[in-house]
């Protein structure tokens, strides 16, 4: 782990050991703890403990951005000081094991909705510390869902006794008179996502570019090249533009295109694999329970000023737009 590595080479070492290193886990008292109690959160670094002496030795938050993310498919997203790097992940008998430039081992001594606290050991004398998280929100970590991945649901189900099983308790007719009007419907469900688009290439090529606004407004950029690295925008957009844009995309017909925009000569096949090479778009959007995702292979011109895949305008048009709200500094 990012974290682990970074806090023994750095502020640990200077109370340790210099020439011992590795972490080795406690014995867990918490058997019973395992991957379900992990999948799918997201978690923000907080602090680092002494164990015996219950000493803060290191500050997370501001002063040191540490996150992670722990996906359904065994692999976690770490996110520390700007960079990024994925692991493979899993709880046996209370202990996580979460690889990093060699096996690592942490217990998970207090297990918690909204905390994780993760022991080990390490030095010449086996100092035990803890590393202590708090629970986030997945809007509020860098961490950026891919495109193609469905949103993630939970259900939790109430216990029902046999006996009673299917039939309602006889305070449910009071509950019910007690109601009165039923809550108001949750806002329409809105998503917006634009991924990839233009060409690689250049003094300062781009890896990646993805920018995704949620329902609530919440816009995430990514953009990593190969001099900065991943850099992350988020800012807030109103509500109430976010639905006028998304009624606007509606009306244009952007539900009715086509799945894909690709070539149809052979010219345009073969300037796929010519340099600078295209990065294929993806647009994304979402409203209530409709969801379309448009491709284009080859998005714009080239350094050429040929277009050589015809799209509809409109694509161009929410993609600048999009763009806009992620450039323009009136909201951060």
């Amino acid at each position: 782990m990012v974290l682990r590595h970074l806090l023994l080479t750095g502020l640990i070492g200077l109370f340790l050991h210099p020439n011992q290193g590795g972490a080795q886990s406690t014995i867990c008292p918490f058997s019973k703890v395992t991957s379900a109690h992990l999948v799918e959160s997201s978690w923000q670094y907080l602090q680092t403990v002494h164990t015996s002496s219950n000493t803060v030795i290191h500050q997370g938050l501001d002063a040191f951005p540490s996150y992670l993310h722990f996906r359904f498919d065994q692999t976690a997203e770490t996110f520390t000081s700007d960079v990024y790097a994925e692991h493979n992940w899993k709880v046996l008998q209370g202990q996580l094991y979460l690889p990093y430039q060699g096996d690592s081992v942490f217990c998970i001594q207090q297990p918690q909705a909204d905390r994780l606290t993760l022991g080990f050991q390490t030095g010449e004398r086996n100092e035990s510390y803890t590393y202590v998280f708090q629970k986030v929100e997945a809007e509020a970590t860098p961490f950026v869902r891919p495109w193609y991945e469905l949103p993630t649901i939970l259900v939790k189900r109430d216990k029902t006794s046999r006996s009673n099983k299917g039939k309602s308790p006889w305070w449910a007719f009071w509950r019910r008179w007690q109601k009165g009007n039923p809550p108001d419907s949750p806002p329409l469900r809105i998503q917006i996502e634009v991924t990839g688009g233009g060409y690689y290439g250049g003094l300062n090529p781009v890896y990646r570019q993805y920018v995704k606004i949620n329902s609530e407004g919440r816009l995430i950029r990514e953009v990593q090249t190969a001099r900065e690295g991943l850099m992350v925008t988020r800012k807030n957009i109103d509500r109430s533009e976010l639905e006028e844009f998304t009624v606007w995309i509606r009306d244009q017909g952007f539900f009715d295109f086509e799945r894909e925009y690709d070539c149809t000569d052979p010219l345009c096949h073969r300037r796929k694999g010519e340099k600078p090479r295209p990065m294929p778009l993806q647009v994304l959007v979402t409203m209530g329970q409709r969801t379309k995702i448009v491709s284009v292979p080859i998005w714009g011109e080239d350094n050429q000023h040929v277009q050589y895949i015809h799209y509809p305008p409109l694509i161009d048009q929410i993609v600048e737009t999009v763009y806009q709200m992620a450039d323009r500094m009136d909201r951060k």
